[in-house]
């Protein structure tokens, strides 16, 4: 580009003598001049190039023409706008004296000071929202000082930009969001149409904070960092910053960068008010800071704009379980008339469902629902039917037809069901090669049918420019949910490489790869690299999934906070977007496998959830069926059917169907069946014990399985270890101790230590674990509750000195997960070492500080528990109840000990469930102690439940 100032001085010399160039800001860049006319000093401000590539020249002037009615004290006018070689500009008079920022850099405002800038920007906000202007970018840099007063400059500019981009007609990869990241408002990075002065206020608390601290709330955060803080963190309170601050002032302050725009000052004259109140009381005696407020669980979500934009935004100020408001938009599958474009039948319901969720207030139907409820042809009649079943006040149903030689011609309708008058027609026709033309047309026309913002600008759909990616997405998506995801890999590979910045295809990618086998650490490198590539302009939905998806999987830092975080940023999709079978699947899943305060019956209950969104969505049926068998083998059967109704493609089905055709009536007796066990695959074999681990039906089918398996040539190279710890795990759920004790110490599995501390083997037999102690595997973290049961404190003393030293030789680029497991096993021996010293004390303090780690040991929560029953058998039960234990040995006598809990608690219900399992695991025990409580629990059947009504209430349907 040839030299700007000799472009301006081209154009506009015969109005202005350009001077120099005061330097930029994060849209435009400065210039002092002279007015020849007038002889006075002004500014001339011109647009980057990359901004001003998307701007309409006559929108922008028509737009500054609104912001230069403008005419207040403390509002620096803006005096002429106009174009040079396609880059817009205005002119704004030169004001003496410096930026609120050049005043912040040397150093903190005095309190007077603070309190009169704050007032006179108070004054122009009150003046310039009154007359419907909203400044969106007010920041130290836009405020200007001379002499004593302040001066807001920029006044409807960043609205301007905003209103006056074109409409190219592509594909959009992004959105922008214009404002500056350390001064937006949470709506504001949402770019939330409903947007309103509010934002200004909490931009002037973020000055006001870095005029009194030297440093704006989030400071010291990259710009993606500050976005998120600004939707998830509590900034540290003014008066801990600034312990001087009069507490009126700083609660002001707090008051303005309130997260919801309903709890901050209502405009500029409320704040002129309380401004008032602190110039009374600006001398009293200042009572002792305030306790600071606890920060958000979401401190770290690094590049999170939108979901926390759009998603953790609208949670904070809806409550903890937001519910669906405003009208429902479902968009129909398309009709095609032309094979060629059947991938675009589903596709335009997910790009067109992206492109207008948040629009006007309105909730969009999840496209796996539409597409299951969408029945018959394209017509009014069809849309009002669906709109019926699907709840729905408005319906886009539309077709694609060929319009000559590689010509498409897409018609759509938008039926508002609560109104008599005829759907609204909307036509685009293009390319057959340009979808994305096509879909990004239909989308703007939609969002202006529907009276939103959003409609003189392109639509957001998936956040890439690649219609190839675009294809090979949708392609992928509809195999995921097909649970064809050996296909979906390919597919989702194929976007990623098509356009290696589509964030959306990263976290797709990683949750396929998840069901494939998938190199944990080439998932968290997806999980990163999405997050890298989030940008604002994303849907909502799709900006919760990639931010949950990066923080579950992310490798760096705290690796429970890291864990928690996305099992909430899960559970908000889902909240958010109740009819999205992924949302609750994907929550359902994280909590499944990471979290122990997780319930079966939790767990369960939200894979229900996802299965009633879609219940073609298959994914979600495969974990709900090894749940459900807890509860009966008919209710795993029940799952077991509708999964395999939809035909699913994966390694899974083949697993499940076998766990379902085994567990059946004269399953175990069936010769076909054995024979199908003695060449399965390694994984199928896996993928039934899995389902029937939690299964304690009379016939011991889990048992059946790993005992005909383990009989094969290739058992031990084809599972390994893996396969007789598994095989050790079964028998020892139903209670065959001494089979189960021979594969435990042939795998050194946790099981092992679990029936020598239980009392199940011989006293002596802990000696073996006693040598584990030096392994570098699973063996030496089993032996701890060996050598506790022994009480050989010399043996744990000694591990927890090895351990110690394996830990303090972590390179410190070691992983943050290895590095948090050395450290909770280094602690867990010591509270071994505690209970085999006989501190009951002691250890139950060390128990307890285990009780936040995301690792989940059985024996471990379970010795918590009962240490914790002996003062407090309340929480005891509680912390049983909710645990998430793996299904084995220890979970059955977890289930004894809550039947005990349940029945001193008059929990008669309950009780009567916790005893039948029992009675009905350890059925066939080789073990006397274990048909001692067999004989107990059944004792205590025929004490609470003698007729067996309440079993019969209990049993699944």
């Amino acid at each position: 580009m040839t030299d700007l100032i000799q472009e301006l001085a081209s154009a506009l010399g015969s109005t202005y003598r350009i001077e120099r160039e005061l330097g930029g800001g994060g849209m435009s860049r400065v210039f002092q001049a002279d007015d020849i006319a007038l002889g006075r000093s002004v500014v001339i401000k011109v647009l980057h190039p990359e901004l001003a590539a998307g701007v309409n020249a006559e929108r922008f002037n028509r737009e500054v023409q609104l912001a230069a009615r403008l005419q207040h004290p403390h509002i620096v006018p803006v005096l002429a706008a106009g174009e040079v070689n396609g880059l817009p500009y205005y002119v704004m008079p030169f004001v003496k004296g410096e930026s609120l920022q050049a005043r912040i850099a040397r150093g903190p405002l005095s309190i007077a000071e603070v309190v009169n800038v704050m007032a006179d920007v108070a004054k122009a906000l009150a003046y310039a929202h009154a007359d419907g202007v909203v400044h969106r970018d007010i920041k130290p840099d836009n405020i200007l000082i001379s002499g004593n007063a302040a001066a807001v400059a920029d006044f409807g500019i960043a609205k301007a930009i905003s209103s006056s981009r074109r409409d190219d007609g592509g594909l959009t990869s992004v959105g922008t969001s214009l404002g500056t990241a350390g001064y937006m408002a949470p709506e504001q990075v949402a770019g939330d149409p409903s947007l309103d002065h509010r934002a200004d206020i909490y931009a002037l608390g973020c000055v006001a904070y870095e005029m009194l601290t030297g440093s704006a709330p989030f400071a010291g955060k990259s710009a993606p960092q500050m976005l998120a803080a600004h939707v998830l963190e509590t900034p540290t309170p003014v008066r801990e910053r600034r312990p001087d601050t009069p507490p009126v002032l700083a609660d002001l302050v707090m008051r303005c960068i309130a997260k919801d725009p309903d709890q901050r000052p209502a405009n500029g004259e409320a704040i002129l008010a309380a401004l008032d109140d602190i110039a009374v009381g600006a001398t009293a005696p200042q009572p002792t800071p305030r306790a600071g407020v606890p920060r958000g669980v979401w401190t770290a979500v690094v590049g999170a704009i939108v979901i926390l934009a759009v998603g953790a935004f609208l949670f904070a100020r809806r409550g903890a379980t937001p519910a669906v408001t405003g009208t429902t938009l479902a968009v129909a599958p398309f009709e095609v008339l032309d094979p060629q474009l059947t991938l675009w039948k589903e596709g335009l319901v997910d790009v067109l469902s992206r492109n207008l969720d948040g629009a006007a207030s309105i909730h969009i139907l999840s496209p796996g629902a539409a597409i299951k409820q969408w029945q018959g042809r394209v017509g009014r009649d069809e849309a009002a039917a669906f709109a019926k079943r699907t709840g729905a006040q408005l319906v886009v149903y539309g077709a694609l037809q060929p319009a000559g030689r590689d010509i498409v011609d897409a018609k759509v309708w938008l039926l508002d069901t609560r109104q008599s008058s005829p759907p609204v027609e909307v036509q685009a026709r293009d390319s057959s090669a340009r979808m994305d033309r096509v879909s990004d047309s239909l989308s703007v026309k939609l969002l202006a049918a529907l009276g939103d913002r959003r409609a003189g600008g392109a639509a957001r759909s998936l956040g890439s420019g690649s219609l190839a990616a675009v294809k090979a997405f949708l392609q992928g998506a509809q195999y995921f949910r097909r649970t064809r995801f050996d296909s979906a890999v390919v597919a989702f590979r194929q976007a990623t490489t098509l356009d290696t910045s589509f964030a959306i295809g990263y976290a797709y990618l990683n949750q396929a790869l998840g069901w494939t086998g998938g190199d944990p650490k080439e998932r968290a490198t997806l999980a990163a690299t999405g997050l890298r590539h989030l940008r604002a302009g994303l849907s909502p939905l799709d900006s919760l999934t990639v931010v949950a998806i990066a923080r579950y999987y992310d490798p760096t830092g705290n690796t429970v906070g890291n864990q928690r975080q996305g099992f909430e940023a899960a559970t908000l999709a889902a909240q958010r977007y109740p009819s999205d079978a992924f949302a609750w699947y994907m929550a359902a899943d994280f909590r499944y496998h990471a979290d122990p305060n997780l319930s079966d019956a939790e767990a369960l209950r939200l894979f229900d959830r996802a299965v009633a969104a879609d219940s073609d969505f298959a994914p979600s049926y495969i974990h709900a069926i090894e749940i459900s068998s807890r509860y009966g083998a008919e209710a795993s059967r029940r799952y077991t059917r509708a999964y395999l109704a939809r035909e699913p493609a994966d390694r899974e089905a083949r697993g499940l169907e076998l766990a379902m055709q085994l567990a059946a009536p004269g399953g175990t007796t069936d010769a076909a069946l054995g024979a199908m066990i003695d060449t399965a695959a390694p994984n199928v074999v896996a993928g039934a014990s899995a389902v029937l681990m939690r299964l304690v039906d009379s016939a011991e089918t889990g048992v059946y399985l790993m005992n005909r398996a383990g009989k094969r040539p290739d058992a031990a190279s084809a599972g390994g270890a893996g396969f007789e710890g598994s095989w050790a795990q079964q028998l020892a759920l139903r209670g065959h101790i001494a089979e189960a004790w021979r594969h435990a110490i042939a795998s050194k599995s946790l099981v092992a230590s679990e029936l020598v501390f239980l009392g199940l083997v011989p006293p002596d037999s802990a000696k073996q674990l006693g040598t584990w102690i030096e392994l570098r595997n699973d063996g030496a973290l089993a032996a701890a509750p060996g050598l506790a049961a022994a009480h050989d404190t010399a043996g744990l003393h000694a591990g927890i000195a090895r351990l110690e030293q394996t830990a303090a030789a972590l390179p410190a680029n070691a992983p943050p997960r290895q590095r948090a497991a050395a450290q909770y096993f280094v602690a867990e021996r010591r509270a071994y070492h505690a209970l085999a010293s006989g501190d009951t004390a002691a250890a139950t303090t060390a128990f307890e500080a285990l009780s936040d780690s995301l690792f989940s040991v059985p024996l471990d929560q379970f010795v918590r528990a009962r240490l914790i029953e002996r003062t407090d058998p309340k929480r005891a039960l509680t912390m049983l109840e909710s645990k998430h234990f793996t299904p084995g040995l220890v979970a059955v006598a977890r289930e004894l000990e809550i039947g005990r809990l349940a029945e001193k608690a008059s929990d008669t219900r309950r009780a009567v469930e916790a005893y039948a399992y029992v009675a009905n695991a350890w059925a066939h025990t080789d073990s006397e102690q274990l048909r001692n409580a067999v004989r107990e629990s059944r004792d205590a059947l025929a004490r609470l439940d003698a007729d067996g009504k309440l079993r019969a209430q209990l049993a699944p349907r």
